[in-house]
């Protein structure tokens, strides 16, 4: 099996440390030329993983291409992957990625990893393992075949493990509403995610759970787990995660909150609901990013 790796942060490097093997060739598609001939992946249940991979510049054959990268990277790749072969795997937060390229790729090649796993990067092709949480895998036309299923196994072999799913669009809301919650309260005020815990802001963290979980609701989204339940589970298993979104804040990066936030804000709005919750810390985190 040959897969390419599209982004080499924290989520890429991760999942690219974990599924490589001897019978998997592993590409890492990077902006840049990086001169390396590994991959690592630090504290993964008390080991350090160092595996094989290949570092490119360009898309070849594959047969799965898993993006890593932002969500607002997507848009910039659709062509590329219109024109590669192979599986398409989407790890991206919030449901815009869903949603664009449900609209511009043959949905038979489609899947979504949703997940609850904490990493963070240290440099390209090097990250942290930083908590567990759950794994979801589905494909966009519900099929679910031998590939998905041979991928989910490859997981499970390495230590994580996953559940393949019939609804992944439901999935993939439960985890934005998890990301709305958890993302902006952490970056802006700036703690690891065990602080959230603490009563002032596990109580912002609860209300921002619950507005999101009730827009979902509101629009016919039948969620497949409790969503408050859920982010306290992820909070707890990640308690020492800074999440991706404070990360990058502190290296000076483009955040993702118009892709978890404010998509939100756009479907509520445009539902004549509120989101009174979402658009305060949108604005927040905005105001120390602008």
């Amino acid at each position: 099996m040959k897969i390419t790796i599209i982004g080499a942060g924290a989520i890429g490097t991760m999942l690219g440390a974990i599924l490589s093997d001897d019978e998997t060739e592993l590409s890492v598609l990077t902006k840049k030329e990086i001169n390396k001939d590994h991959i690592i992946l630090e504290n993964f249940k008390g080991k350090t993983l160092k595996k094989k991979a290949k570092y490119v510049n360009n898309l070849d054959k594959s047969d799965w291409l898993i993006l890593a990268v932002k969500s607002y990277d997507i848009e910039k790749l659709v062509e590329s992957l219109k024109e590669s072969s192979g599986k398409i795997m989407c790890c991206q937060n919030g449901i815009g990625t869903y949603n664009l390229l449900k609209s511009e790729i043959d949905n038979n090649r489609l899947s979504y990893m949703v997940t609850g796993i904490g990493s963070s990067k240290i440099e390209t092709g090097k990250a942290r393992f930083e908590g567990s949480g759950f794994t979801f895998l589905g494909e966009f036309s519900s099929k679910n075949g031998e590939q998905i299923s041979h991928l989910s196994k490859k997981m499970g072999f390495s230590g994580i493990d996953c559940e393949i799913v019939n609804n992944i669009f439901s999935y993939v809301w439960l985890k934005t509403i998890i990301n709305s919650s958890i993302n902006p309260i952490a970056a802006y005020h700036k703690v690891e995610n065990g602080r959230l815990r603490e009563p002032e802001l596990n109580a912002q963290v609860k209300e921002m759970c619950n507005e999101s979980s009730l827009i979902a609701q509101k629009i016919g989204i039948k969620l497949p787990l409790d969503p408050w339940k859920e982010t306290k589970s992820i909070i707890k298993n990640t308690s020492n995660n800074k999440c991706s979104m404070l990360q990058d804040i502190e290296n000076r990066n483009r955040t993702e909150i118009d892709a978890i936030n404010g998509e939100i804000i756009r479907i509520a709005e445009a539902n004549n609901l509120n989101c009174k919750k979402n658009k305060e810390y949108l604005n927040k985190i905005k105001a120390i990013t602008s």
